[in-house]
């Protein structure tokens, strides 16, 4: 299906390019704003030629016969919130076609596509018809060859399709709410990533402008130089032989032939740049008709073929996870068998040490005890030597006997002054009993 579509895209390539270039040339350069001098009148005649046979493919051009099984209606259910964000909802009502998708969509996007498709194929009707006619024909005799399988998959996808489609119906209430409010915030989000992004790229188109109106007033300083200098070395040149007004006339109108020539290449060159974007442009428009015109169950079976993809890379991804976690587990287990190992030797270590600890703490409790003893005997023993003290008296003690012979010699001491006192006494008793008595006599 896909070479059948190729072949008649191609006719229709062949037949519309000679006319439909010229016109979408011009219609981009002032779409885009910029200016259409220098263009020439064929391409404006041309344009009116296209839009003509436009008009006339439009109502020519007969629908063509799907040969193969077509899914069943779709409605496309637009939301007033999604409308308002620009954006289109796109969803199947049963499950024969491609799942809903959301697509965002600018308001001239389909009136821009659409034209050059109908340019490209209004060009020449009756080539046209004659490829629809091939294509129809090849389009039948593929879809008797392939419907049964496609019938087979078409079968296989339904149910499919209503298998996935069940959970949805049962969905509550407030889920299905949660999940709308979540996609218009999407939406919301988007809308605004493309405001930033069209300004973005409007500024940057308005920059490049700039640049590009610099570079544009720089070549022509350049080449009006060049031009100056050109025609003073030739004036210079041909004065000698023509004159100098002959010369500087010669020069002139041979400089304004080059500039004719100039400025007819510059219109060419720019022609050859706008036809080649313009053809990216119909081929890339091509190829999105050529997908949009593929058979729903072939671009069901490419999106199965890409959901089988992209579910065997994250198997694969999974698989490397396990792997990795595989060989986390593994050095994590190799890690904990030498932890224990370290905890069996270091429990053995404090057990040890607690059985030295235990010795001794029985050593250290027989040391007190006998400490203990020892200080009773100790104490006993003071005790005793006390008391033996207390009955020797001043035998042994050398402090008392020393105040004590003090004690007898200031004893014997006063005592010997008591006797010479007391014979001192007795002498002066004597002296005044003599006295007295020879006072006696005397009276």
């Amino acid at each position: 299906m896909d070479g059948e579509t190729d072949h008649a895209g191609k006719e229709e390539m062949e037949s519309g390019t000679e006319v439909a270039t010229a016109e979408e040339d011009s219609a981009h350069v002032t779409a885009d704003g910029h200016e259409t001098d220098g263009v020439p009148a064929e391409v404006a005649a041309s344009s009116h030629e296209e839009e003509s046979s436009e008009s006339v493919k439009a109502a020519e051009e007969p629908p063509v016969e799907a040969t193969t099984p077509e899914p069943a209606d779709k409605c496309g259910d637009d939301i007033t919130t999604a409308k308002d964000l620009g954006v289109n909802v796109d969803e199947d009502s049963d499950g024969d076609g491609p799942p809903g998708r959301l697509r965002l969509e600018t308001p001239g996007k389909e009136r821009t596509t659409s034209p050059a498709r109908q340019e490209a194929k209004g060009a020449n009707p009756g080539a046209a018809r004659g490829g629809d006619t091939i294509c129809e024909e090849e389009r039948a005799g593929a879809g008797q060859r392939c419907s049964a399988p496609q019938a087979e998959l078409a079968e296989y996808l339904r149910g499919k399709d209503r298998d996935d489609a069940r959970p949805e119906r049962e969905m509550p209430a407030s889920e299905r709410l949660q999940e709308y409010h979540k996609y218009i915030n999407t939406l919301t989000d988007l809308k605004q990533q493309l405001a930033t992004d069209t300004e973005e790229a409007r500024q940057q188109a308005e920059e490049l402008r700039l640049e590009a109106q610099g570079s544009l007033d720089k070549v022509e300083g350049e080449w009006r130089a060049l031009v100056a200098l050109k025609q003073h070395v030739a004036v210079t040149a041909l004065s000698r032989c023509l004159g100098r007004r002959v010369a500087h006339a010669k020069v002139e109108s041979t400089l304004a032939a080059d500039q004719l020539r100039q400025d007819a290449l510059i219109q060419l060159r720019l022609k050859h740049i706008e036809l080649t974007m313009k053809i990216r442009r119909m081929e890339a428009e091509l190829r999105d008709g050529e997908e949009r015109d593929r058979d729903p169950l072939q671009l069901q079976f490419d999106q199965l073929q890409a959901a089988r993809l992209e579910q065997k890379a994250l198997s694969e991804k999974h698989s490397e996870e396990s792997t990795k976690l595989q060989d986390k587990i593994s050095r994590g287990l190799e890690l904990l068998s030498n932890v224990k190992e370290k905890l069996f030797w270091s429990k053995a270590e404090v057990q040890a040490k607690q059985e030295q600890l235990a010795k001794l703490e029985a050593m250290v409790a027989r040391k007190k005890g006998l400490l203990t003893r020892t200080k009773q005997a100790c104490n006993r023993l003071k005790r005793d030597n006390l008391r033996l003290k207390e009955c020797r008296g001043l035998l042994g003690n050398r402090v008392l006997l020393r105040d004590f012979e003090d004690t007898v010699d200031a004893s014997d001491h006063l005592e010997e002054q008591l006797e010479n006192l007391k014979c001192r006494q007795a002498e002066i008793g004597d002296g005044w009993g003599r006295w007295k008595e020879k006072l006696g006599t005397a009276k």
